[in-house]
């Protein structure tokens, strides 16, 4: 790839605190997690009743997060518990990350509870400079699987996925492999969110870099020919973005609206978009076309996580437990458990808690004994993209300089 330089993506920087007076906060931070209860003095057997206690006793919990979602789970957190407000920030995964490093830079800490995506962030920067801690509730650690609680825990598992107008194509997805949006016939027909100023879709970008074997392999059963590299591309997956922005690529701001130029019945020539899964729940409300090519090679899916933590030196640490306990769902649901709607009221948000906002096709439970959605039944067998952490960690500066790059000719 060209020789770039590599910048940071939060312009702020993730600066490491100063030396001076670093023992001191390193004992001042121990004493907090002591009294919280957090990380390593986190007791085996955790007493619910007294955590609930103390949660209502501190009388409020403040988070923030990249997902309008957590107005929705505040809302239904406060029909649990009443005694106890929310703050509930809806900030985009940039934003937040940005403002829990400014205010602890600062030495404010207001933030209780840290909802966004972003690995390379959350679990390299974040994490290891003490400002957010891994919480998983003890009676969650034998359903979650280790990678998606250990070292940050996965709120929900999300996903993008390549959508087209099934009113307009009713014979099925009118392309077979990614590599087609690069042709003519789809110039300016093929839709997706900027990655700047979003953490998720520059790390799902990201993840095509990283499974670029993948996307070589694709380009050679499409062409039956090898893939011929750009000049000054390094491999399969940064040609793939390099082809589809030389083919006049659509930006769009909001996913909704991406939902909507693939899914609005009655289109001759309807975009084809990357976009969130979950947007195919609007078929139903908004009477869309929107499916998705699940059979495409490589894949029409790419999976991430959002994350959940504490918020380092949280001043509600016991409600910023109960706040996380309550986003995973009731110790109660299990895979027997009859689900109904509303699934935000009676029984079903009694068992599902904070994850009945999210009880939809395109967000899941990363817990293995919750019954899946209606319509999403086929999602373990699902070819699926998964970015890992590390390559994240070590890539994502210079996808975000590809794109300033490429995006600028």
């Amino acid at each position: 790839m060209r020789k770039t330089f590599l910048r940071s993506v939060l312009a702020v920087g993730l600066m490491a605190l100063p030396m001076s007076g670093a023992l001191a906060q390193d004992a001042d931070f121990k004493s907090w997690l002591e009294t919280a209860k957090l990380s390593e003095f986190q007791p085996q057997e955790e007493d619910w009743n007294d955590i609930i206690a103390k949660a209502k006793a501190e009388g409020e919990v403040t988070v923030y997060s990249s997902s309008s979602g957590v107005n929705a789970l505040a809302e239904d957190f406060q029909k649990l518990y009443p005694e106890i407000k929310v703050n509930a920030y809806d900030l985009g995964s940039e934003k937040t990350i940005e403002k829990v490093v400014r205010e602890q830079q600062a030495g404010i800490y207001n933030v209780d509870v840290v909802n966004t995506g972003g690995a390379a962030q959350m679990i390299y920067d974040l994490l290891p400079k003490n400002l957010i801690v891994n919480y998983v509730p003890r009676y969650l650690v034998d359903v979650i699987p280790e990678n998606l609680r250990e070292p940050l825990l996965t709120q929900v598992v999300e996903a993008t996925a390549l959508m087209y107008n099934a009113d307009s194509f009713p014979e099925g997805s009118p392309i077979k492999n990614v590599w087609q949006l690069t042709e003519p016939e789809w110039k300016s027909r093929f839709a997706m969110k900027s990655p700047l100023g979003s953490l998720t879709t520059l790390a799902l970008l990201t993840s095509i870099t990283e499974h670029a074997d993948q996307f070589d392999k694709a380009y050679q059963d499409y062409a039956g020919k090898p893939l011929e590299l750009s000049e000054g591309i390094e491999n399969a997956g940064y040609e793939f973005l390099h082809r589809l922005l030389k083919n006049d690529l659509v930006i769009f701001k909001s996913g909704s609206k991406l939902a909507t130029a693939s899914g609005l019945k009655g289109q001759e020539k309807p975009l084809i978009t990357f976009a969130s899964m979950h947007y195919i729940n609007k078929n139903a409300s908004d009477d869309y076309a929107n499916a998705i090519p699940y059979e495409i090679d490589p894949a029409a899916v790419f999976a991430y996580s959002t994350y959940t933590s504490i918020a380092g030196r949280a001043p509600h640490p016991n409600a910023a437990k109960l706040f996380v306990a309550f986003q995973m769902g009731s110790p109660d649901l299990n895979k027997d458990s009859k689900l109904e709607k509303p699934y935000r009221e009676g029984e079903s948000l009694k068992l599902l808690q904070g994850l009945g906002a999210y009880y939809k096709v395109g967000t899941f439970s990363p817990r293995t004994d919750v019954p899946l959605p209606k319509g999403a039944e086929n999602w373990p067998e699902v070819s699926k993209i998964w970015g890992s952490p590390e390559f994240q960690r070590d890539n994502v500066a210079a996808m975000n300089d590809f794109w300033v790059y490429e995006t600028s000719q």
